[in-house]
Protein backbone atom coordinates (compact mmCIF):
# COMPACT_ATOMS: atom_id res chain seq x y z
CA UNK A 1 0.00 0.00 0.00
CA UNK A 2 2.74 2.28 0.78
CA UNK A 3 4.61 1.69 -2.10
CA UNK A 4 1.51 3.07 -4.29
CA UNK A 5 1.83 6.39 -3.07
CA UNK A 6 2.35 8.70 -5.67
CA UNK A 7 2.85 5.83 -7.85
CA UNK A 8 2.73 8.17 -11.21
CA UNK A 9 4.89 10.99 -9.41
CA UNK A 10 8.34 9.01 -9.43
CA UNK A 11 11.45 11.70 -9.50
CA UNK A 12 14.06 9.27 -9.02
CA UNK A 13 14.73 5.94 -8.20
CA UNK A 14 17.85 3.79 -7.24
CA UNK A 15 19.26 6.52 -7.92
CA UNK A 16 23.14 7.89 -7.00
CA UNK A 17 23.41 10.24 -3.67
CA UNK A 18 24.36 12.98 -5.60
CA UNK A 19 20.97 12.89 -8.04
CA UNK A 20 18.73 11.88 -5.07
CA UNK A 21 19.98 15.18 -3.06
CA UNK A 22 19.81 17.77 -5.71
CA UNK A 23 16.16 16.43 -6.54
CA UNK A 24 15.27 16.60 -2.94
CA UNK A 25 16.55 20.04 -2.99
CA UNK A 26 14.17 20.74 -5.81
CA UNK A 27 11.34 19.60 -4.62
CA UNK A 28 11.27 21.40 -1.39
CA UNK A 29 14.55 23.93 0.11
CA UNK A 30 17.86 24.08 -0.45
CA UNK A 31 19.17 22.14 2.40
CA UNK A 32 22.78 20.35 3.47
CA UNK A 33 21.91 16.47 2.74
CA UNK A 34 24.52 14.51 4.27
CA UNK A 35 25.02 10.99 3.56
CA UNK A 36 26.46 9.30 6.73
CA UNK A 37 27.46 5.91 5.11
CA UNK A 38 29.77 8.35 2.15
CA UNK A 39 28.43 9.71 -0.86
CA UNK A 40 29.25 6.62 -2.95
CA UNK A 41 26.21 4.59 -1.37
CA UNK A 42 22.38 4.39 -2.95
CA UNK A 43 20.66 7.78 -2.34
CA UNK A 44 17.05 6.51 -2.70
CA UNK A 45 13.91 6.67 -4.05
CA UNK A 46 11.96 10.27 -4.54
CA UNK A 47 8.39 10.82 -5.48
CA UNK A 48 6.77 14.38 -5.09
CA UNK A 49 4.16 16.54 -6.55
CA UNK A 50 2.92 20.02 -6.33
CA UNK A 51 -0.45 22.15 -5.71
CA UNK A 52 0.18 26.09 -5.89
CA UNK A 53 0.09 26.39 -2.66
CA UNK A 54 1.53 22.87 -1.27
CA UNK A 55 4.13 20.24 -1.69
CA UNK A 56 4.15 16.38 -1.23
CA UNK A 57 6.87 13.99 -1.54
CA UNK A 58 7.56 10.61 -0.16
CA UNK A 59 11.14 9.91 0.28
CA UNK A 60 12.82 6.33 0.75
CA UNK A 61 16.38 6.56 2.19
CA UNK A 62 18.51 4.93 0.54
CA UNK A 63 21.09 4.76 3.44
CA UNK A 64 20.95 6.71 6.86
CA UNK A 65 21.20 10.57 5.74
CA UNK A 66 21.04 13.98 7.83
CA UNK A 67 18.88 16.34 6.52
CA UNK A 68 19.37 20.16 7.55
CA UNK A 69 17.22 22.99 5.72
CA UNK A 70 17.96 25.21 8.72
CA UNK A 71 14.96 27.74 8.77
CA UNK A 72 12.38 27.47 6.40
CA UNK A 73 10.55 30.92 6.79
CA UNK A 74 8.14 30.88 3.99
CA UNK A 75 6.85 27.84 4.95
CA UNK A 76 5.17 24.91 7.48
CA UNK A 77 6.15 21.22 7.03
CA UNK A 78 5.11 18.34 8.30
CA UNK A 79 6.40 15.11 8.53
CA UNK A 80 4.71 11.45 8.96
CA UNK A 81 6.82 8.87 9.09
CA UNK A 82 5.66 5.68 7.27
CA UNK A 83 8.46 3.10 8.09
CA UNK A 84 11.11 2.83 9.91
CA UNK A 85 12.52 5.65 12.57
CA UNK A 86 13.27 9.29 12.10
CA UNK A 87 15.29 11.46 14.61
CA UNK A 88 14.33 14.91 14.04
CA UNK A 89 14.80 18.68 15.69
CA UNK A 90 13.28 21.55 15.71
CA UNK A 91 15.05 24.84 18.22
CA UNK A 92 15.79 22.65 21.13
CA UNK A 93 13.33 19.84 21.22
CA UNK A 94 14.34 16.55 19.41
CA UNK A 95 12.67 13.27 19.03
CA UNK A 96 12.72 10.10 17.83
CA UNK A 97 9.89 9.27 15.40
CA UNK A 98 8.90 5.66 14.01
CA UNK A 99 5.97 4.77 11.99
CA UNK A 100 2.72 6.69 12.39
CA UNK A 101 4.48 9.49 14.25
CA UNK A 102 4.64 12.94 12.73
CA UNK A 103 5.82 16.23 13.84
CA UNK A 104 5.32 19.88 12.41
CA UNK A 105 8.42 22.38 11.94
CA UNK A 106 7.31 26.19 12.11
CA UNK A 107 9.24 28.65 10.02
CA UNK A 108 10.72 30.22 13.13
CA UNK A 109 12.66 27.79 14.35
CA UNK A 110 15.78 26.50 13.20
CA UNK A 111 15.11 22.63 12.23
CA UNK A 112 16.68 19.53 10.85
CA UNK A 113 16.14 15.88 10.26
CA UNK A 114 19.11 14.14 12.41
CA UNK A 115 19.22 10.94 11.35
CA UNK A 116 17.02 9.24 8.47
CA UNK A 117 17.58 5.57 8.51
CA UNK A 118 18.50 3.12 5.50
CA UNK A 119 14.85 2.20 4.19
CA UNK A 120 13.09 4.64 6.43
CA UNK A 121 10.22 6.14 4.27
CA UNK A 122 7.98 9.30 5.53
CA UNK A 123 5.97 11.90 3.62
CA UNK A 124 6.76 15.45 3.55
CA UNK A 125 4.05 18.07 3.53
CA UNK A 126 5.84 21.60 2.51
CA UNK A 127 2.72 24.28 2.62
CA UNK A 128 3.18 28.17 1.77
CA UNK A 129 3.22 30.22 5.08
CA UNK A 130 0.40 32.84 3.52
CA UNK A 131 -1.84 30.17 3.56
CA UNK A 132 -1.55 29.25 6.60
CA UNK A 133 -1.66 32.69 7.97
CA UNK A 134 -4.46 33.28 5.98
CA UNK A 135 -6.55 30.66 6.82
CA UNK A 136 -5.86 31.38 10.70
CA UNK A 137 -6.82 35.11 9.94
CA UNK A 138 -10.08 33.81 8.04
CA UNK A 139 -10.63 31.51 11.29
CA UNK A 140 -9.85 34.01 14.37
CA UNK A 141 -11.76 36.98 12.14
CA UNK A 142 -9.15 39.33 12.78
CA UNK A 143 -5.19 39.46 11.77
CA UNK A 144 -2.82 38.03 13.50
CA UNK A 145 -0.56 39.98 16.40
CA UNK A 146 2.40 37.65 16.66
CA UNK A 147 3.93 34.83 14.61
CA UNK A 148 2.12 31.25 14.58
CA UNK A 149 3.90 28.58 16.08
CA UNK A 150 2.86 24.77 16.29
CA UNK A 151 3.68 21.91 18.67
CA UNK A 152 6.40 19.79 17.69
CA UNK A 153 4.90 16.38 18.21
CA UNK A 154 1.63 15.62 15.72
CA UNK A 155 -0.43 12.83 17.34
CA UNK A 156 -1.82 11.20 14.32
CA UNK A 157 -4.38 8.32 16.40
CA UNK A 158 -6.02 11.38 18.12
CA UNK A 159 -9.39 11.41 16.93
CA UNK A 160 -8.62 15.18 15.07
CA UNK A 161 -5.32 13.82 13.52
CA UNK A 162 -6.85 10.92 12.52
CA UNK A 163 -8.86 13.41 10.47
CA UNK A 164 -6.21 15.21 9.29
CA UNK A 165 -4.25 12.10 8.25
CA UNK A 166 -7.41 10.79 6.15
CA UNK A 167 -7.47 14.83 4.49
CA UNK A 168 -3.82 14.30 3.21
CA UNK A 169 -4.25 10.68 2.15
CA UNK A 170 -7.04 12.37 -0.40
CA UNK A 171 -5.39 14.62 -1.65
CA UNK A 172 -2.36 12.23 -2.24
CA UNK A 173 -4.80 9.72 -4.16
CA UNK A 174 -6.30 12.77 -5.93
CA UNK A 175 -2.87 13.48 -7.15
CA UNK A 176 -2.17 10.33 -8.55
CA UNK A 177 -5.43 10.16 -10.32
CA UNK A 178 -5.31 10.54 -14.10
CA UNK A 179 -7.35 13.18 -14.87
CA UNK A 180 -8.83 13.73 -11.17
CA UNK A 181 -10.37 16.75 -10.28
CA UNK A 182 -7.65 17.67 -8.58
CA UNK A 183 -5.88 19.62 -11.51
CA UNK A 184 -9.25 22.02 -11.41
CA UNK A 185 -8.35 25.29 -9.94
CA UNK A 186 -11.74 25.89 -7.21
CA UNK A 187 -10.87 22.04 -6.25
CA UNK A 188 -7.12 22.51 -5.93
CA UNK A 189 -7.74 25.04 -3.17
CA UNK A 190 -10.29 23.73 -2.02
CA UNK A 191 -8.46 20.65 -0.94
CA UNK A 192 -5.32 22.89 0.32
CA UNK A 193 -7.72 25.07 2.54
CA UNK A 194 -9.39 21.92 4.13
CA UNK A 195 -5.62 20.67 5.32
CA UNK A 196 -4.88 23.71 6.33
CA UNK A 197 -7.58 24.38 8.04
CA UNK A 198 -7.43 21.17 9.18
CA UNK A 199 -3.79 21.40 10.58
CA UNK A 200 -4.81 24.77 12.73
CA UNK A 201 -7.78 22.53 14.55
CA UNK A 202 -6.34 19.29 15.02
CA UNK A 203 -2.48 20.61 16.06
CA UNK A 204 -2.34 22.83 19.38
CA UNK A 205 -0.17 26.03 18.41
CA UNK A 206 0.00 29.94 19.93
CA UNK A 207 -3.36 30.62 18.64
CA UNK A 208 -5.22 27.49 19.82
CA UNK A 209 -7.38 28.84 22.85
CA UNK A 210 -8.09 31.98 20.81
CA UNK A 211 -9.75 29.40 17.99
CA UNK A 212 -11.63 27.37 21.13
CA UNK A 213 -12.72 29.48 22.81
CA UNK A 214 -15.70 31.82 22.47
CA UNK A 215 -15.34 34.45 19.95
CA UNK A 216 -15.35 38.83 21.34
CA UNK A 217 -17.93 40.68 20.03
CA UNK A 218 -16.79 42.31 16.91
CA UNK A 219 -15.15 45.39 17.09
CA UNK A 220 -16.93 48.75 18.07
CA UNK A 221 -17.70 51.06 14.97
CA UNK A 222 -14.35 53.37 16.28
CA UNK A 223 -11.69 50.59 16.30
CA UNK A 224 -13.19 49.38 12.90
CA UNK A 225 -13.01 52.78 11.00
CA UNK A 226 -8.79 52.89 12.00
CA UNK A 227 -8.29 49.09 11.27
CA UNK A 228 -10.08 49.79 7.73
CA UNK A 229 -8.39 53.21 7.46
CA UNK A 230 -4.66 51.23 8.21
CA UNK A 231 -5.30 48.45 5.75
CA UNK A 232 -5.97 50.64 2.69
CA UNK A 233 -3.57 52.99 3.17
CA UNK A 234 -0.55 50.98 5.55
CA UNK A 235 2.02 53.26 3.75
CA UNK A 236 0.59 56.27 4.97
CA UNK A 237 2.94 57.92 7.65
CA UNK A 238 -0.33 58.38 10.46
CA UNK A 239 0.29 58.97 13.80
CA UNK A 240 -2.46 58.34 16.73
CA UNK A 241 -3.66 61.65 16.23
CA UNK A 242 -4.51 61.52 12.98
CA UNK A 243 -6.61 57.70 12.99
CA UNK A 244 -8.34 58.98 16.13
CA UNK A 245 -9.61 62.06 14.76
CA UNK A 246 -10.61 59.86 11.68
CA UNK A 247 -12.47 57.50 14.24
CA UNK A 248 -14.05 60.60 15.74
CA UNK A 249 -12.75 59.85 19.02
CA UNK A 250 -9.47 61.11 21.40
CA UNK A 251 -6.49 59.29 20.92
CA UNK A 252 -6.85 57.21 24.76
CA UNK A 253 -9.51 55.86 23.94
CA UNK A 254 -8.56 54.34 20.33
CA UNK A 255 -5.46 53.52 22.17
CA UNK A 256 -7.42 51.61 25.02
CA UNK A 257 -10.12 50.33 22.19
CA UNK A 258 -7.18 48.82 20.38
CA UNK A 259 -5.49 47.44 23.71
CA UNK A 260 -9.05 46.12 24.43
CA UNK A 261 -9.93 44.28 20.79
CA UNK A 262 -7.01 43.57 19.06
CA UNK A 263 -3.96 43.05 21.71
CA UNK A 264 -1.48 45.43 20.08
CA UNK A 265 -1.47 49.53 20.11
CA UNK A 266 -2.77 51.39 16.83
CA UNK A 267 1.28 51.83 15.86
CA UNK A 268 1.80 48.28 16.29
CA UNK A 269 -1.27 47.21 14.43
CA UNK A 270 -0.07 49.68 11.42
CA UNK A 271 3.87 48.63 11.70
CA UNK A 272 2.68 44.91 11.09
CA UNK A 273 0.42 45.24 8.22
CA UNK A 274 3.25 47.43 6.73
CA UNK A 275 5.19 44.47 7.89
CA UNK A 276 3.11 41.68 6.02
CA UNK A 277 2.99 43.65 2.95
CA UNK A 278 6.62 43.84 2.95
CA UNK A 279 6.95 40.33 3.55
CA UNK A 280 4.50 39.32 0.72
CA UNK A 281 6.24 41.48 -1.94
CA UNK A 282 9.75 39.66 -0.65
CA UNK A 283 8.12 36.46 -0.93
CA UNK A 284 7.40 36.85 -4.97
CA UNK A 285 11.14 37.79 -5.45
CA UNK A 286 9.77 40.46 -8.08
CA UNK A 287 11.38 43.48 -5.75
CA UNK A 288 14.41 44.42 -3.49
CA UNK A 289 14.38 44.88 -0.03
CA UNK A 290 14.81 48.74 0.32
CA UNK A 291 12.45 49.03 -2.53
CA UNK A 292 9.82 47.20 -0.56
CA UNK A 293 9.78 48.86 2.58
CA UNK A 294 10.00 52.33 1.38
CA UNK A 295 7.11 51.31 -0.65
CA UNK A 296 5.12 50.28 2.24
CA UNK A 297 6.19 53.59 4.71
CA UNK A 298 8.79 52.43 6.51
CA UNK A 299 12.16 55.27 6.17
CA UNK A 300 14.31 53.61 9.62
CA UNK A 301 16.61 50.80 8.28
CA UNK A 302 17.84 49.69 11.45
CA UNK A 303 14.62 49.06 13.18
CA UNK A 304 12.56 47.43 10.11
CA UNK A 305 15.49 44.98 10.05
CA UNK A 306 14.84 44.17 13.70
CA UNK A 307 11.01 44.34 13.57
CA UNK A 308 10.98 42.23 10.39
CA UNK A 309 13.54 39.56 12.21
CA UNK A 310 10.75 39.44 15.37
CA UNK A 311 8.05 39.24 13.30
CA UNK A 312 9.10 36.37 11.13
CA UNK A 313 11.83 34.87 12.65
CA UNK A 314 14.06 35.98 10.01
CA UNK A 315 16.11 38.33 8.24
CA UNK A 316 13.97 40.01 5.10
CA UNK A 317 16.91 39.56 2.87
CA UNK A 318 17.20 35.98 3.62
CA UNK A 319 13.43 35.98 2.29
CA UNK A 320 14.83 37.55 -0.88
CA UNK A 321 17.55 34.92 -1.02
CA UNK A 322 14.97 32.13 -1.05
CA UNK A 323 12.43 33.18 -2.77
CA UNK A 324 15.10 34.05 -5.74
CA UNK A 325 15.03 37.63 -6.09
CA UNK A 326 18.42 39.95 -6.21
CA UNK A 327 19.51 42.26 -3.73
CA UNK A 328 19.02 45.91 -5.41
CA UNK A 329 21.58 47.91 -3.61
CA UNK A 330 20.70 46.93 -0.16
CA UNK A 331 23.67 46.64 2.55
CA UNK A 332 23.49 43.94 4.88
CA UNK A 333 19.70 43.19 6.45
CA UNK A 334 18.28 46.32 5.39
CA UNK A 335 15.11 47.69 6.54
CA UNK A 336 13.05 50.37 7.52
CA UNK A 337 10.66 51.07 10.54
CA UNK A 338 8.73 54.14 9.18
CA UNK A 339 8.57 57.21 10.51
CA UNK A 340 5.53 58.23 13.02
CA UNK A 341 5.46 54.32 14.02
CA UNK A 342 7.82 53.69 16.98
CA UNK A 343 5.68 50.72 18.70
Amino acid sequence: MVRSLLASHVLCRESGFEDFRERLNDLFYPADVTPLSGTDGPGGELRGTRTEHVTVGLMTFGQRTRVDPGRTPSHYHINVVLRGSLEAATGRQEMTATAGDAMVFTPTQQHRLLSCDNGEQHLGIKIDRGLVETELQALLGRPLQAPLEFAFDFDLTSAPGRSWRNTLDLLVAESDSTGGLIRERPIQQHFERLLVSGLLLAQPHTYTEALLRPQPPAYPRTVRKAVELIDARPETPFTVGDLARAAGVSARRLQEGFREYLGVTPMTYLRNVRLDRVHAELLTGATGVTEAAGRWGFTHLSRFSAAYRRRFGTAPSEILARSGGRHRGERNELGYDGGPVRG
